[in-house]
């Protein structure tokens, strides 16, 4: 081979690579955007894991008549398929889950905007218990969901409303459900804002505005609305 075909090739092969390069950069935004294939803003793979439909929009259906949605039971880390997901008698849509509209560091004051457009307003105190579940600072965006859980791209995903073979607790009634409890903080990854912990106390500086909140408890006492409890469920929307 000449030097000049020699030449000519490594310029090829240059080439060559860096065509491919674009082409994997372009191909990107397809791969995000097939995480969440039916634009409910709901991660696949929390849907897959919940035998709900990959192609008809999630968001606002309510599967376990709790009075959350399911856009809604993603962000406190619920499970759309349980009406009382920690177990403890309370239907998730009564405790209080909601964002963080503001909080006051010198007064006290909270406001939680609830999911389904009301808000409640109290103090915290120092008794208050503030808890922090999942993996702090995850934005609404990311599935939180560790990488084996990921799904297919076959038919016949679990409750895909299409026509084909089901599972039981699909979409259209099955009484299956998973146990009780098994999304407060489980497959949010591990750790949470305090040194990786799981469950552990947060403090008043993680009551931001915009923070996901999974249960409020508020009380009266001598008059005053007071937070006996808040807890955080790692996430976050704008």
């Amino acid at each position: 081979m000449t030097p000049t075909k020699g030449r000519r090739a490594r310029l090829g092969m240059t080439w060559f690579a860096l065509a491919l390069g674009a082409l994997a950069l372009l191909a990107m935004p397809s791969l995000a955007a097939a995480k969440d294939r039916n634009h409910d803003h709901i991660p696949d793979r929390w849907e897959v894991k919940h035998h709900l439909s990959l192609k008809v929009n999630q968001a606002r259906k309510d599967q376990d008549h709790d009075g959350l949605d399911n856009r809604a039971e993603f962000l406190a880390g619920d499970n759309p398929r349980n009406a009382d997901s920690n177990g403890d008698g309370v239907m998730d849509g009564e405790e209080n889950a909601g964002t963080i509209a503001s909080f006051d560091a010198e007064t006290g004051k909270l406001t939680i905007n609830l999911f389904g457009n009301e808000s409640i307003s109290g103090f915290v105190t120092e008794g208050t218990e503030i808890k922090c579940e999942g993996n702090g600072g995850a934005s609404s965006s990311s599935d939180g969901m560790s990488g084996d859980e990921q799904s297919n791209d076959g038919e016949g995903e679990p409750g895909d409303d299409n026509g084909g073979e089901e599972q039981a607790g699909d979409d259209n009634g099955g009484e299956a459900q998973e146990e009780q409890g098994d999304d407060n903080g489980q497959e949010e990854g591990s750790g949470d804002d305090n040194q990786g912990q799981g469950n552990g106390n947060c403090t008043t500086a993680d009551l931001t505005p915009g923070a996901v909140v999974q249960e409020a408890e508020l009380n009266l006492e001598n008059g005053k609305a007071v937070f006996e409890k808040v807890e955080l469920s790692g996430k976050e929307v704008d």
